[in-house]
């Protein structure tokens, strides 16, 4: 039986490196420029880096929309200064100086799990058993929520 030997030729041992230069995108995308053509006198801009690139387009991201029946304005105004930016933990995070609703929305969440939390305890539902007790928590939280209104109405 005949043997058949396989040599391979030009085989790297590391692969080479993707030329980056050939890649283009026109940045800022915005919904406007989708499915659109990119004006003539509009030339690439060339970064070398991700911290360059967020630097020079500054990413951002300015959401309005009305929510519920009462037509409830819902904003969040984020700006993207690194990858860790678009972490959902850090979406729902308050940045100084711009309104982000979906920060407030998730306090609000955060609290409402920690009254619930307080409620499987053997002493809260012992006093929630009691009607005089149960009026008290009552008018305890009408008061928190009083407060927390004061407080949204003076940041708005």
């Amino acid at each position: 039986m005949p043997v058949t030997n396989i040599k391979r030729t030009g085989v790297r041992s590391a692969p080479r490196e993707i030329p980056t230069e050939t890649t283009l995108t026109i940045l800022p995308m915005t919904m406007d420029r989708i499915g659109q053509e990119a004006p003539e006198d509009e030339g690439p801009t060339k970064v070398s880096s991700l911290a360059e690139a967020f630097e020079k387009f500054a990413p951002k991201l300015n959401f309005r929309t009305t929510v519920g029946e009462e037509g409830t304005e819902f904003v969040a105004d984020l700006e993207f200064r690194s990858l860790k930016d678009f972490d959902p933990k850090q979406i729902r995070s308050r940045e100084p100086g711009k309104r982000n609703d979906i920060a407030d929305l998730q306090a609000e969440i955060d609290l409402l799990q920690r009254m619930r939390e307080r409620f499987t305890l053997l002493s809260v539902k012992r006093a929630w058993e009691n009607p005089e007790q149960r009026k008290e928590m009552i008018a305890a939280v009408g008061d928190l929520q009083d407060s927390l209104r004061q407080i949204a109405e003076g940041e708005a």
